[in-house]
């Protein structure tokens, strides 16, 4: 039987003048054993980094607050459907060295600067050939292997008269930091400052069906409760959703009430635009993992079966998210406080599942008690909820309804 998948990202940090960490470069990684990055298509792995960031590890615990500095190749600076995904506030994009200063290319550089992105290319002499992009740039990087000892003292002058901020990229020893900082470099990063660190987390395979239905219902316009009851088939889209509403405000705390508001917090044309990173670069879960999910979907509606009486509205929705997000431990394979660190959740929510507190504590301990096969638990329980044997009953039979329905295709 084998394992979860896992999704790896590896992170250099960027130091300034003042050694204050400014931001991390973030890495494609296969796997936790490889500290380089191994890939046959620069932009799939740009897209792989992108969907670990924003769904799989999160970026308030990525990032930390600082900037992220993320790799672009040819393909996504045409199509920046996925880049818009991300908090330009707080991204740099670095271009590839294919992509040449064409117009069509300083134009979509422009584009990306206008709505607040930060945009960085390599620089190695000689100082005329970055003339177009001197006008365009936010950051320029200096790869002091790919300049010559001989030329850098002239070479970064010539730099430190135009605006972009210059970064000293691999520094490898004392003696280059000290150089760097003389010649007036404003940010550092190399293996003298430190390598790069591999962050890993289980990867939630997430349904190609639900993914594509959820595409073809915002096509047509459908309504944000169509949108919800099509999401919540599937558990690890729906956490996936609250993790990207953390995730794409780069750690900004975001009051979220429901799923409902978390898809209307996204709008439709970039929940659109998200459901397609994920069909392009997330698995459909394995047959364990939708037994789980399907397990989440049971739980779910079975504690929001059994509150209607109690709730209404996006109360009585929260019950549902309760009862799917209190398997996310074993989904992930670690404790609930780490499981949600990075999620946009009703406090009401992060309350019953991390200490069974709140309104919805105690439906949760009474699905627990019934999945458990212990009926003088249950019944006592019901008898303090004030929850009939037909209304336990009732919602047996609908959450085993809504667990047959959810695909995982």
């Amino acid at each position: 039987m084998t394992g979860p998948t896992q999704a790896f990202l590896g992170r250099q940090p960027i130091l300034n003048r003042g050694g204050e960490l400014m931001g991390y470069e973030l890495l494609y990684r296969a796997s936790a054993a490889e500290n380089v990055a191994r890939f046959d298509n620069e932009d799939e792995a740009s897209l792989n980094v992108l969907s670990t960031l924003l769904g799989d590890l999160g970026a308030s615990q990525v990032l930390a607050g600082k900037q992220a500095f993320i790799n672009v190749g040819p393909d996504s600076l045409r199509d920046t459907a996925a880049l818009v995904l991300l908090n330009p506030r707080r991204t740099v994009l670095e271009l590839s060295r294919e992509i040449a200063a064409t117009p069509e290319v300083l134009e979509r550089a422009r584009m990306l600067r206008g709505i607040g992105f930060g945009i960085a290319v390599s620089a190695v002499p000689p100082l005329a050939a970055l003339d177009p992009w001197l006008s365009v740039v936010s950051h320029l990087k200096v790869d002091l292997q790919r300049v010559p000892e001989s030329q850098l003292e002239a070479f970064v002058g010539g730099l430190r008269a135009f605006p972009p901020v210059l970064i000293a990229e691999k520094v490898e020893t004392a003696q280059q930091m000290r150089q760097c900082i003389e010649l007036g470099f404003e940010a550092f990063q190399g293996f003298h400052i430190a390598r790069p660190e591999v962050m890993g987390s289980v990867k939630l395979g997430v349904s190609h069906a639900v993914l594509r239905r959820m595409i073809d219902l915002i096509g047509i316009g459908a309504d944000t409760a169509e949108l919800e009851a099509t999401m919540r088939q599937d558990v690890a889209l729906c956490f996936r959703l609250l993790r990207y509403v953390a995730a794409s405000h780069f750690g900004m705390l975001m009051h979220v009430d429901s799923l409902a508001h978390a898809i209307e917090l996204v709008g439709p044309r970039r929940l659109s635009r998200w459901l397609q990173l994920l069909l392009t670069t997330v698995e459909p879960p394995s047959a364990a993992a939708a037994m789980l999910t399907r397990a989440a979907v049971f739980r779910g509606r079975m504690l929001e079966m059994l509150g209607a009486e109690y709730f209404e509205g996006a109360d009585c929705d929260n019950l549902f998210l309760v009862g799917a997000l209190s398997l996310m431990p074993a989904m992930l394979i670690q404790p609930m406080s780490r499981a949600i660190a990075n999620v946009a959740l009703p406090e009401s929510v992060t309350d019953a599942l991390l200490s069974r507190q709140g309104p919805y504590g105690a439906f949760l301990d009474l699905v627990e008690a019934d999945e458990a096969g212990n009926p003088q638990q249950v019944d006592a329980m019901c008898d303090n909820l004030t929850i009939s044997a037909g209304i336990l009953r009732r919602a047996q039979v609908s959450a085993r309804a809504a667990a047959r329905e959810a695909a995982f295709a």
